[in-house]
């Protein structure tokens, strides 16, 4: 092999991964609000979680310590969106809480995720 043919290859290999990278991006999560791990001195007024890209959220919860699931409603039927926010219509008890979510990306692929926070106990 020549010099310049294999800079010309090397050149080529170059410009190909840098044209497949963005095709190979999935989406991700980018924060979920309350922060992961968190430590709150009240309870949240909202549920959010951003996506780097429009996303469809499927599932949206929260989870006690006890396991104790509590189902947010999503707007599913609505467009793709970045954020999905939900109000709170209760406060959180005290305690550690997850936050369980999961999605379908633009390109079709199911992602999901988890984040923590804890409420502290009022004194």
């Amino acid at each position: 092999m020549t010099a310049p043919f294999a800079s010309a290859m090397i050149g080529a290999l170059a410009i190909l991964i840098a044209l497949a990278s963005p095709a190979a991006a999935h989406s991700e999560l980018r924060r979920t609000n309350p922060a992961s791990n968190a430590v709150l001195d009240a309870s949240p007024a909202e549920i959010v979680v951003e996506f780097n890209e429009r996303v469809q959220v499927t599932t949206l919860r929260l989870v006690d310590s006890a396991g104790r699931q509590t189902r947010l409603p999503t707007t599913t039927l609505r467009a793709a969106a970045s954020i999905e926010r939900v109000a709170l219509t209760a406060p959180l008890a005290p305690g550690r809480w997850q936050i369980e979510w999961a999605a379908i990306s633009a390109d079709g692929h199911p992602i999901s995720g988890r984040a923590f926070f804890e409420v502290r106990t009022r004194q």
